[in-house]
């Protein structure tokens, strides 16, 4: 990502992550009618008709309850004796009254509608109707949640006794009105909010529940995916995506490096609610592939510094990198994917994140096609003809053999002149330290190449962890039942 693109890309992320974890509140599934009759709207769609329907124009202020606005006519556990009936005439009389001021007091703050996560009396309804409240009740919890992070207005109790108190804490709704979706009756309300996300909720049409859900299921996760664009690795034992605060990280990618032990730890931790870790011991050497040369930005060049083997690129203490931003129609058949030295405090001004121990930076993509495989080939054997250690050398070689399988496999047809072209002409640019071409055949994340391989990694020391292994010389015979209907 270039650094024209990072004050921009240090918003996206938490809109993104709003979206992949509110989805399933941000889309309405629509069975029965034409694929083409999907649509985006503005604001969220509510999956609950009107309780009690006041038309209004313009903005107007929502509030949001979890409670019974009827007074009670006594506190939880408490018992209430009644003695005549004319005591609970008035016992009710006083709960109408006190309901009745309640959305008197509603109105007089300018507040238009109700959003409540319980089922209201039909008094309340009334005197809702009475006084121009609109009235949306039985939302879900996860209705509610998505409706206080978008406006940053927390739902409250109900107000008691303390009619006199201004209220604050009330959401701004641009506009609220019925929605027919199918045979379905529901709620559509925009909403002003407090962060860059602009609330949408996309009403997905099909023949089927099955095809809705499964149009869902890959739009959730393509969010993920364009979340998984926006993380960094770093050299720190903290971990930190873009626009993400540490306690906020659900996902950890830590690079540690020892100079004593000349050990080099890999770190991965994937989902919130589960972690793999998985450690590559090697040794550094005596020099690194850098990114900088004044006269040509798009040129690799060796410095002297520790070489890092399992990332595309390295920096040091001065310099960051990242891929140069793809300008798709701008000049495409002088494109190239160049990797381009950022120093630090020039590039990341606008974000405010400190590159100097980034390796992979948020939003770095490479053509896809196998590039990356051999890029990462091609500097583990330079790191593994360094290496003093021979088992380490060995592992190297092994891993960086088998990372030839993909593109291989991708150009095993012949085509572009089949896997041994594609090879040599890659290694030839790296040698000559010349950028790649970029194919027309789209990009793919290196944060996502990067998982990965350290999920390969995990695998194969989980597999080569263990103790014992059993040969069996022939397949083991089926057993068939020999009870057929001749022998009944």
């Amino acid at each position: 990502m270039c650094r024209r693109c990072a004050p921009a890309a240090a918003a996206r992320p938490p809109a993104l992550r709003l979206l992949g974890r509110r989805f399933p509140e941000l889309h309405a599934a629509v069975p029965g009618l034409p694929l083409d009759g999907s649509r985006l709207l503005p604001g969220i769609v509510l999956r609950r008709d009107f309780a009690a329907h006041c038309p209004a124009d313009g903005e107007r202020r929502a509030l949001l309850v979890t409670g019974p606005l009827r007074p009670a006519l006594t506190a939880p556990g408490v018992e209430f004796v009644v003695h005549s009936e004319g005591q609970h005439r008035a016992s009710l009389r006083w709960v109408t009254e006190r309901t009745q001021a309640l959305m008197k007091h509603l109105q007089s703050n300018n507040v238009k509608l109700l959003l409540s996560s319980v089922k209201q009396e039909e008094v309340v309804i009334y005197y809702a109707k009475l006084y121009g409240v609109s009235v949306v009740e039985c939302l879900s919890s996860e209705e509610m949640a998505l409706i206080s992070e978008i406006t940053g207005v927390s739902p409250c109790t109900p107000l008691g006794d303390d009619l006199d108190r201004a209220i604050t804490e009330a959401a701004v709704v641009t506009f609220c009105r019925p929605l027919l979706l199918g045979s379905r009756r529901c709620v559509h309300m925009g909403l002003s909010s407090v962060s860059a996300f602009q609330p949408h909720c996309l009403i997905l049409c099909g023949p089927v529940d099955g095809v809705n859900e499964q149009h869902a299921a890959a739009l959730q996760e393509a969010f993920t995916m364009l979340l998984q664009l926006f993380k960094t690795v770093d050299r720190r034992e903290e971990w930190k995506g873009e626009g993400e605060s540490q306690s906020e990280a659900s996902d950890g990618c830590a690079w540690l490096s020892s100079a004593t032990q000349k050990q080099l730890a890999i770190e991965n931790t994937c989902n919130s609610d589960q972690a793999s870790e998985s450690q590559l011991k090697a040794l550094s050497d005596e020099r690194e592939r850098k990114i900088f040369d004044p006269d040509k930005s798009d040129l690799l060049v060796h410095s002297e510094n520790n070489h890092s083997a399992a990332v595309l690129v390295a920096h040091d203490t001065d310099t960051a990198s990242a891929c140069e931003c793809l300008h798709v129609g701008e000049r495409s058949e002088k494109t190239r994917c160049h990797i381009v030295p950022f120093k630090q405090g020039d590039s990341c001004a606008g974000t405010g994140q400190d590159y100097s121990n980034t390796l992979i930076e948020a939003g770095s993509v490479l053509p896809v096609g196998g590039y990356f495989e051999i890029l990462l080939h091609y500097y583990i054997r330079e790191y593994a003809k360094q290496c003093q250690q021979s088992e380490v050398s060995t592992v190297s070689y092994v891993v960086a053999d088998a990372l030839l399988s993909i593109p291989k496999a991708l150009y095993r047809t012949g085509e572009r002149g089949g896997f041994t072209t594609f090879y040599l002409e890659t290694i030839n640019l790296l040698q000559k330290n010349q950028p790649l071409p970029v194919n027309n055949e789209g990009l793919e994340s290196v944060y996502c190449k990067y998982q990965l391989v350290i999920s390969v990694l995990h695998c194969v020391t989980e597999l080569l962890s263990i103790d014992l292994v059993i040969g069996i010389r022939q397949p083991l015979q089926k057993i068939e039942d020999c009870d057929s209907e001749d022998d009944s």
